[in-house]
This record gives structure tokens, C-alpha cells and sequence, in this order.
């Protein structure tokens, strides 16, 4: 009895400390677990260029095969060029489906089915954009003999339905119209369940949602890991696996699986240049909360430019919500760095001029001491010098610190712009030119003037509306804005101190007291004037955010 008691509480001692053990290895693994897949995503990002490269060489090879003249080729070509580009650049994407819907409606009008399909993508194609009525419509008009339709433009149809209702629980208004939309997604994905192979990837996915709308989060991420051991991130569905895998691991209130499910998501996303995704902006907002600022940062902008590239109007918009936090947090970042460089000068410059008086203390203290000998007078008149010398070389320092904060910081931010796209010969070729200054400022104003028309693009137009035709500004072929324009641009988004103008646009502000006058006094509504610049019509919100570099 004894020896039993005894070996079962070492035996118990035992278990305590390899639990302890085993509990702080995993929680090492967990953190080296979570590092290295975000390294990978850091390289793969680095490298998409190379990967939008390839896809775009893909296209090329498919759009030969629209030369030929069997109309089906054509039709399969166009659908094909559709697939490409649906993630990748929606206008485009809309090209094909309508030079499908023009096939169909000529040298196949005699089957009615490539009509349906055309009229499916393009009814996708809308529900993208938000262009949601024009998107029910056509589904509602093109699904008119479903009977004699193939499994394929079934699960089309019922996809394009889907995208239709989750863009419209976007905007539900209430809980009331969320809960219809909802339970029509579930029709939809219970349609495409019967239309899918069972066993596939697709019917995987879909029933593994249908069990996530259930709340059964367990049975849901048990069935999706059979796709998910089917799959690697060189086949596109992974991204949409791994995604799903990380909600429901969300869900679970495990945020260390949810990221690392994102980040293959995002990887999968970039090695097939998609421009149309969730996962990398995301991981962003997880990034953002866990306080590393900076990898946030630089994917969030990477998710914005993406998104409004591809024309993904529901992802912009989502985007937009959580940017200005992560921006706001970034540059308070820079800020704080910032204020730490200038501090520390400040201290190292205080230090000196106070040994600079302390010094001064004790050659006067020396001068008083031995003021009879001569000898010692001529060693306090050296002393003095260097003491002037020294006052003089101090000044020159302090100014040179101050300077180089700030080309410091300019140095840093356009350093680190070119590092974020991987171009270290540009890097190198910046930091040997002399007019960086000049051409930043050019493709500052050139960004600038881009970004503002994309808000307010009939602002020329409008502008020239308060003058006579005579007084109207004339543009040159390819000009966007002149400076006369960017003055009253500016004005138009509430800047109106001409100082502030001046200094945006490194002109005098002579200059732009001179434009404002002799744009007022010319206009037909000269009272008014700056008024009617400032309260024209203004674009819809869905338009790009201004992104000032």
C-alpha cells in the first residue's frame, strides 16, 4: 500500500511538471509558429509583382484564340478571359461577358443557354459593383427555361443569386430585412449543394457553411478540413478554404488559427494575382489590434490599392471604415519616433551648451586666479578664442541637427515607399540624384491632380461653368490640372488660407492672391465666387479616397 501511494504521487509530481513543460513548448511553438507564415506572406508580397507578371502572360496566350472563327471557341475564350479577370479587374471582366452576350445573341442565338450564361456574368459582374437591382434583374430575365439548362449554368446562377443577397445583407437596414436576406443566401447555397459533385471542394465548402449558419462550429471546420488536405496555395479554391477556415476559427475565439488561416488565404490570393480579396486586409484589422502598426499599415495599403484597381466596390467600401484608425495609429508611430530623434538632439545639444558654460565658469575662475601673470593671461585669451570658436561651431550644429530631421524624415518616408514594391535599383538611383525634390514634388501634384479628379470629376467643367467662354480655362492634350486650377482644387476641399496654398504648391503667395483676384473679378458670379467652388456637386461616396503620398 505504501509503495503504491508513493508511486502514484511521484507518478502525479511527474505529470505537473512535464504539463508545465509541454504547455510552455507549445506556447514557444505557437509564437515561432505564427512568425514564419507572416515571413512567408512578407516574401510572397514582395514578389507579386512577378506573379501579376505571369497572370498577365497567361491572359495574352488565351485572348490569341479569340482570332479564330468557330464562334464556340470564341464564346469559350471570352469565358475563360471572364474567369481571369473577374478577381483580377472587373471592367474587363465585363468586356468578355458582353462580347459572350453579343456571340449569343448572333452566331449562337439558335441555343439559347449561351445567352443565359452570358447574362449570368454579367449579372455577377453587377452585384460586384453594387449595382444590385440591375443584378436581380438580369437574373430574373435570363433564368426563363431552367429546365433545359446543364449542372454548370445551375451553379452560376445560383452563385451570381448568392453574391446578389450577401451585397444586399450588406446594406440591410434592419434586422428584419437581414434575416430575409440571410435565409435566401441559404436557399442559394442549399440550390448549389444539389448542383455541386459531392465530395468536391465547392460541396465541402458550402456544407460546411451551411453548418457554420447552424452554429455548429465544430462539424463545420471538421468538414471543411477535407478540402482543405486537398488543397495547396498553388490551387486558387485554397484561398477560399483557408479563409472560411478562419472565420470559424474566429467563431471559436482562436485568434491564432484564424491568422494563420488568413495568411494562407492571402498567399494563395497574391501567388494567383487576385486584386479582388478579404484575407490580407483582414489580418490587417487582427495586426492592427495585436499593436504591430506597421505590418497593418503596409498591408491595409496594399488591400486599398487592390480593391480599387479591381473595381471590388463592397471591399473599398469596407476598407474605407477601418483605414483612418490604422492611418491615424501609424502616423502617431512616425510621430513618437520622431519627437524621440528630436528629444534626444535637444538633450545632446543641452549637454553641450552646458558644458560650453561650464567651461566658460572655470576659464574665468582660471582668469581671476592668475590675472598678475601674463603668461597665464595669454593662455586665457587662447582659452576665450576657442571658447568663441567653439560657441560658433556649436550654432552651426544645432542648426545642422535641426535640418537633418527634417530631411531625415523625407529621406525615410521615400526610402521606405520604394522598399515596400522592391525596387532597390530605384532606391539606389534615388539616393545618387540630385533632383528627387523636384520630381517627387512633379509626381506628388501629378498624384494629387489624379486623386481630386477621381472626386470631382466635372470640377473643370464646373469651374468653367462661372465664366464667360472667353474666360475659360483652356487645357492642354493630357494636362490634368494647372496650377491656376490646383488653387481653386484646393479651395474646393477647405483650404483656404493662401498661405497654406502657397506652401502646398511652392509658389509665392503673391502668386496665389493673384490667381484668386483675377479669377473672382473675371467670374459672372464674383460675389459668390469661391462660395459656388466650394458648394459644387460632389461625387457619389462609392468614388476613390483621396492618397496624397
Amino acid at each position: 500500500m505504501a509503495v503504491t501511494y508513493i508511486f502514484r504521487k511521484n507518478y502525479a509530481i511527474l505529470t505537473v511538471v512535464m504539463s508545465a513543460m509541454v504547455l510552455f513548448l507549445s506556447q514557444c511553438n505557437t509564437e515561432d509558429s505564427s512568425k514564419k507564415p507572416l515571413e512567408t506572406l512578407r516574401q510572397i508580397i514582395a514578389e507579386r509583382e512577378y506573379y501579376f507578371d505571369k497572370k498577365l502572360k497567361q491572359i495574352d496566350s488565351v485572348q490569341h484564340r479569340l482570332q479564330v472563327d468557330d464562334p464556340v471557341a470564341r464564346f469559350d475564350a471570352c469565358r475563360t478571359l471572364f474567369g481571369m479577370y473577374y478577381d483580377l479587374q472587373i471592367d474587363s471582366a465585363l468586356q468578355y461577358a458582353e462580347q459572350m452576350l453579343e456571340l449569343s445573341e448572333t452566331s449562337l442565338k439558335a441555343q439559347p443557354a449561351y445567352r443565359a450564361e452570358a447574362l449570368f456574368l454579367i449579372a455577377r459582374v453587377y452585384a460586384y459593383t453594387g449595382m444590385y437591382k440591375e443584378s436581380g434583374e438580369l437574373l430574373d430575365s435570363a433564368y426563363f427555361i431552367p429546365e433545359v439548362f446543364s449542372e454548370d449554368l445551375h451553379r452560376l446562377y445560383f452563385v451570381a443569386r448568392m453574391e446578389l443577397y450577401k451585397g444586399l445583407a450588406d446594406q440591410a437596414l434592419g434586422d428584419s430585412q437581414m434575416k430575409a436576406y440571410i435565409e435566401s443566401i441559404d436557399a442559394c447555397r442549399d440550390s448549389l449543394m444539389i448542383y455541386t459533385p459531392e465530395n468536391s471542394v465547392w460541396h465541402l465548402i458550402h456544407l460546411s457553411n451551411k453548418k457554420k449558419g447552424e452554429g455548429d462550429y465544430v462539424s463545420a471546420t471538421e468538414i471543411l478540413y477535407k478540402a482543405y488536405n486537398q488543397l495547396t496555395t498553388d490551387d486558387r479554391d485554397m484561398a477560399h478554404v483557408a479563409f472560411y477556415m478562419s472565420s470559424l476559427y474566429g467563431l471559436q475565439g482562436d485568434a491564432e488559427q484564424e491568422k494563420r488561416y488568413l495568411i494562407t488565404s492571402a498567399i494563395t490570393d497574391i501567388k494567383h494575382a487576385v486584386k479582388e480579396y478579404v484575407a490580407l486586409w483582414k489580418l490587417a484589422t487582427i495586426l492592427y489590434r495585436e499593436k504591430d502598426v506597421e505590418t497593418a499599415y503596409q498591408f491595409i495599403e496594399i488591400s486599398l490599392q487592390d480593391a480599387m484597381y479591381s473595381g471590388a466596390y463592397r471591399w473599398t467600401q469596407y476598407i474605407i471604415r477601418i483605414l483612418p484608425d490604422i492611418y491615424a495609429s501609424y502616423n502617431t508611430k512616425i510621430l513618437q519616433q520622431k519627437n524621440t530623434i528630436s528629444t534626444a538632439f535637444s538633450i545632446i545639444a543641452c549637454l553641450l551648451v552646458c558644458s560650453v558654460f561650464l567651461f566658460i565658469y572655470i576659464v574665468r575662475q582660471y582668469r581671476k586666479l592668475d590675472k598678475a601673470k601674463s603668461q597665464l593671461l595669454l593662455l586665457n585669451d587662447e582659452l576665450v578664442s576657442t571658447n568663441l570658436l567653439k560657441e560658433t561651431y556649436l550654432s552651426k550644429f544645432i542648426d545642422l541637427c535641426s535640418d537633418y530631421i527634417d530631411k531625415l524624415d523625407a529621406y525615410r518616408s521615400n526610402i521606405k515607399r520604394l522598399l515596400k514594391v522592391g525596387k532597390l535599383e530605384k532606391i539606389e538611383k534615388e539616393l545618387e540624384s540630385t533632383k528627387y525634390i523636384e520630381k517627387e514634388h512633379r509626381a506628388f501634384l501629378k498624384n494629387f491632380d489624379e486623386t481630386f479628379l477621381s472626386l470631382y470629376p466635372d470640377f473643370v467643367s464646373e469651374f468653367n461653368d462661372l465664366f464667360l467662354e472667353a474666360d475659360r480655362q483652356k487645357m492642354k492634350p493630357n494636362e490634368l490640372l494647372t496650377t491656376e486650377l490646383r488653387v481653386f482644387a484646393l479651395i474646393k476641399l477647405g483650404i483656404t488660407d493662401s498661405y497654406k496654398i502657397a506652401k502646398f504648391l511652392r509658389c509665392s503667395i503673391t502668386t496665389i492672391y493673384t490667381y484668386r483676384s483675377k479669377n473672382k473679378n473675371k467670374s459672372i458670379y464674383p460675389e459668390s465666387f469661391e462660395d459656388r467652388i466650394k458648394d459644387g456637386q460632389r461625387v457619389s461616396s462609392c468614388s476613390s479616397p483621396m492618397n496624397l503620398k
